[in-house]
């Protein structure tokens, strides 16, 4: 991404409901950029008519953001926003990905993209599974308001032996780390890795998921979890899900900064160093 193109991006992404208007330090401060160049990104979208500067000197989103919003095509489906993504995540690591979302007390399996490897995992788009198997089902009850939560294991848990507590350490467990992961839970000798996916209102009723034969995956388990979080992020910022939870517009301005950064300074030949160390020897004597 030009590296232009990424600050300007960064500032939209400073602001959110806690944000609605910032300084320009405020907005230097969030994006971690110099002042001076914060001003430059900021007077800049300000003439072009995406920031408003109001008589407190702060700064706000304009309207024509909002006209922007509202050709975003309404028919667009998480399926069509998913679908490049898994594309490329399936290219990454030749194995299966499925798009899933909840339905009732279940998930719903909406997109597949298949592995070309001979041996795959059967996932069809329109199976449905229950929520207590697999890292997908972890993912979705994880970020579950509480209400919901409850009101899914009343249903879905049977065992009289039932550990509670450990459930709820596991969740959040998977919270904290952004994926899940699942070793023959559903099928055995598969591993699933999941990923949530936020929408506009930071809401998760869809998630990412990788499914491989264990032999495949296990032994690549911690950078195929890199990649998914990324490729989840990715859907997320597609659906406008707030900062927290999209592709942080720093890395991409660093690696912006990388792509067009000056090569470093050639370090003289040794022989060029050598005749120069002699000359100034001799002037020494």
């Amino acid at each position: 991404m030009i590296r232009a193109v990424a600050r300007a991006l960064a500032v939209f992404d400073a602001y959110d409901n806690d944000h609605l208007s910032l300084s320009l330090q405020d907005i230097a401060k969030r994006i971690g950029m110099p002042k001076t160049t914060t001003f430059r990104l900021v007077n800049t979208l300000e003439r072009a008519g995406f920031l408003m500067r109001m008589d407190s000197q702060q700064y706000c989103l304009s309207l024509k953001l909002a006209r922007l919003g509202g050709l975003v095509r309404s028919t667009l489906s998480i399926s069509e926003i998913a679908r490049p993504v898994m594309q490329q995540v399936n290219e990454q690591t030749s194995e299966t990905i499925s798009l899933n979302v909840i339905v009732g007390n279940d998930r719903m399996v909406l997109e597949v993209v298949d592995t070309p490897s001979p041996l795959m995992s059967m996932v069809r788009p329109g199976q449905n599974m229950p929520l207590n198997l697999s890292a997908s089902s972890g993912v979705l009850l994880a970020h579950m308001e509480p209400e919901e939560l409850e009101r899914v294991l009343k249903v879905i848990i049977t065992e009289p032996t039932f550990d509670r507590a450990a459930l709820d350490r596991e969740l959040a467990h998977v919270r904290q780390q952004g994926y899940a992961i699942s070793h023959g839970q559903r099928v055995p000798g598969l591993t699933a890795i999941a990923v949530p996916i936020f929408d506009i209102h930071d809401n998760v009723r869809h998630c990412l998921a990788l499914t491989g034969p264990s032999i495949r995956v296990d032994v690549r388990g911690d950078a195929l979890a890199d990649i998914m979080i990324a490729a989840g992020r990715n859907i997320s910022s597609r659906l406008g899900a707030s900062p927290e939870h999209s592709v942080d517009m720093k890395l991409l301005m660093g690696d912006a900064a990388k792509n067009t950064s000056i090569p470093a300074r050639k370090k003289p030949v040794a022989k060029k160093v050598a005749a120069k160390k002699r000359t100034e020897a001799s002037a020494t004597e």
